[in-house]
């Protein structure tokens, strides 16, 4: 177990990933000169908040220097060095000149293999941010970055405003006097195949993230039964990131997330039934017109005032636990060489139990975990969120479903997908499109039929925009907006996702 000792106020503010490749590491002269020729097309690696607090202002950097943000790093052969590698560049320093990012060549550790570790500091870059860096530099497309436009309503408002509020409500979980939580940080992670948890919370109407909270629920529930009497037989709270993002601002350098509250079922024994509950708590969080509330109040809200509520959620007495959960759905890769899987990891704010962010990209979720050393037992949350994976989602063959512990390759992945088929080809009907273009694109309920046209029932290039990216999210399925918006009827838009869905299950 590698600890990294933080004293405050100096806590790392360091968030990134772990880019896994195939093939010969380039040079570091190679991958430095790759990034230049990007530099333009990226504002977020020239632009940083100089000052400190409230007085800092967004400064222009058009040329930081590369040859102190872009270097190599040997390691020994073995995968466990690896990961005490990426724990140490965790805590290390970023560069303390001009903007706030680096990147690290890492190799040694395995013939044809290295990494590629990318990290920011979380004042210029949030999660989606981050994506869209990585689709700069790694990518072959830019996602679409659009989002349902709704009018928010009053009661978005008061929904929003009356969730920062139980958000600021004192828990009284994690401030035992006995042990209080000393800000020494301890660093695991757990990867698992994304389709356990896709393929459960897809047929009960909710995502991938959805699934992760529950599993994280139940891994909760377990620990707290065995360390923490405080926890026992009630939800734990947590906050979730929410990407506030607009379309036209996916290059745009800084964080534009909130959070919102989810208490997670803990309390709950049912495996389904802490689904479900999951589901139900961020329904809210989805809602196009909740989000462009949460917008408005977040632009309008002073700086101040933001920094007060943030600084309340990190008072003993008011702790959360922090998650966060992002996906790649398009392939990355460097020159020729794919990148095979992404390992984030992510910073744990003082006061704070945990903090847990998750990746999906090429069929496997990556999970960080960073935990108090003060916490009894805690480092072992990643065996019990696996165990809790496999329990949601048991294995098909009735054999024992090893989760992936090394990136693999896109012949194993493939084999891993086919075995979902009963799951997703039962998801894929008239329903569950209708329930897209309702729920993520805002559309009247009504008009959308069966036999409706796409324009009688309502479906504009907004709306195929969305249901292309919500297609992406829970199935994992890339059909591109051209392609969906050819079909004449909503059935037939049913049966070309149906189809798809089914040939990328058989290849």
């Amino acid at each position: 177990m590698h600890h990294m000792a933080q004293t405050q106020p100096s806590i790392s503010q360091t968030i990134g990933v772990l880019l896994h490749l195939e093939g010969t590491p380039p040079t570091v002269g190679e991958l430095r000169s790759h990034i230049a020729h990007h530099l333009h097309r990226e504002p977020r690696l020239t632009h940083y908040l100089h000052g400190f607090g409230l007085k800092a202002r967004w400064q222009h950097d058009p040329a930081p220097d590369l040859h102190t943000r872009v270097r190599g790093r040997r390691v020994p052969t073995g995968d466990g060095h690896l990961d005490a590698s990426l724990r140490d560049l965790m805590s290390h320093p970023l560069p303390d000149q001009g903007p706030l990012w680096d990147v690290w060549l890492v190799s040694g550790y395995a013939p044809d293999r290295y990494a590629i570790c990318w990290r920011a500091h979380h004042s210029t870059q949030d999660g989606m941010g981050l994506i869209n860096t990585l689709h700069t530099l790694f990518g072959a497309a830019e996602p679409p970055a659009v989002q349902a436009v709704a009018r928010p309503t009053a009661g978005s408002y008061l929904r929003t405003v009356r969730s920062t509020f139980a958000a600021c409500a004192a828990n009284n979980i994690w401030n035992d006097a006995a042990r209080p939580l000393d800000g020494t940080r301890v660093v695991n992670w757990a990867h698992l195949p994304t389709q356990w948890l896709r393929g459960q919370a897809t047929q009960r109407g909710g995502d991938t993230n959805d699934a992760f909270l529950a599993v994280l629920s139940g891994a909760l529930r377990t620990w707290s039964s065995e360390n923490w009497p405080r926890g026992v037989g009630r939800p734990l709270p947590a906050l979730t990131m929410v990407n506030l993002r607009r379309a036209e601002e996916h290059q745009r350098p800084g964080n534009l997330i909130t959070f919102a509250p989810i208490p997670l079922p803990c309390h709950d024994p049912a495996v389904d039934s802490r689904l479900d509950r999951v589901i139900e708590a961020t329904r809210g969080t989805k809602d196009p017109a909740r989000r462009r509330a949460m917008r408005v109040l977040m632009d309008l809200t002073p700086t101040q005032a933001f920094y007060s509520v943030a600084n309340l959620l990190t008072t003993p007495d008011r702790a959360a636990i922090i998650t966060s959960y992002v996906a790649i759905h398009r392939q990355l890769h460097y020159g020729h060489h794919p990148v095979t899987h992404i390992q984030p990891f992510n910073w744990l704010p003082h006061n704070q139990p945990a903090s847990i962010v998750a990746c999906s990209y090429n069929g496997t979720t990556s999970v960080c975990f960073v935990t108090d050393a003060a916490l009894p037992g805690l480092h072992r949350l990643p065996e019990l969120f696996s165990d809790a994976a496999e329990e949601l989602s048991p294995p098909k063959n009735g054999g024992q479903s090893e989760p992936p512990k090394q990136p693999q390759g896109p012949e194993e992945q493939r084999s891993s997908l086919a075995a979902v088929s009963e799951d997703t080809s039962a998801v894929v009907d008239f329903t569950f499109i209708k329930n897209v273009l309702v729920h993520h694109a805002a559309l009247p309920a009504a008009p959308i039929t069966q036999n409706a046209t796409q324009t009688q029932a309502g479906i504009d290039s907004m709306a195929v925009t969305v249901l292309s990216m919500a297609l992406e999210d829970q199935l994992g399925l890339l059909i591109t907006e051209h392609d969906l918006a050819q079909a004449p009827t909503v059935a037939d838009l049913v049966d070309l996702v149906a189809q798809r869905a089914a040939a990328q299950l058989s290849r």
